[in-house]
């Protein structure tokens, strides 16, 4: 019974999370495998462009903290990055490498046009569209069945 109830309180709870979508998303740092469950709710959550400017500055904080550990001599691991970005939302994470959230805006934007080209710009591609391959006598072939008609 008290397995049934954990399991209901756990369905009901993570049915909040979504319906309040990603904003209510925070980062688990706690361990590795938090820390991916995490990572896996927000690419589910996140629209593509968020989603590449999120991992974007993950990448980036990664990069600085590297880079600080390096002036302070020391080494810079996987615990002390998750430990830096434990319990953070996604408007937190992405205004962390910049506090303006000028890159954050700049990323999205990227995104944007990396996941969803203009129609006009597919429209009008300077690469045709190449025919169906000609078999041997002349005949249109589609499709790995091809049998020559003199077999």
């Amino acid at each position: 019974m008290l397995k049934l109830t954990v399991a209901m309180v756990a369905i009901a709870l993570s049915g909040t999370a979504s319906a309040a979508g990603w904003r209510s998303l925070k980062v688990d740092g706690s361990s590795e495998d938090a820390f991916a469950q995490s990572l896996a709710e927000f690419k589910e959550e996140l629209s593509a462009p968020r989603a590449y400017a999120f991992g974007e500055a993950l990448k980036d904080i990664w990069v600085q903290g590297v880079q600080a550990a390096e002036a302070e001599q020391r080494e810079y691991a996987a615990e002390d990055y998750y430990r830096q970005v434990d319990g953070l939302t996604y408007d937190e994470v992405v205004k962390l490498p910049d506090p303006t959230g000028a890159t954050a805006k700049r990323r999205t934007r990227e995104g944007a046009r990396m996941t969803s080209p203009p129609r006009a710009a597919l429209a009008s591609s300077p690469w045709p569209t190449p025919p169906p391959p000609i078999g041997p006598t002349g005949e249109q072939r589609r499709g790995g069945n091809y049998t020559h008609p003199m077999q």
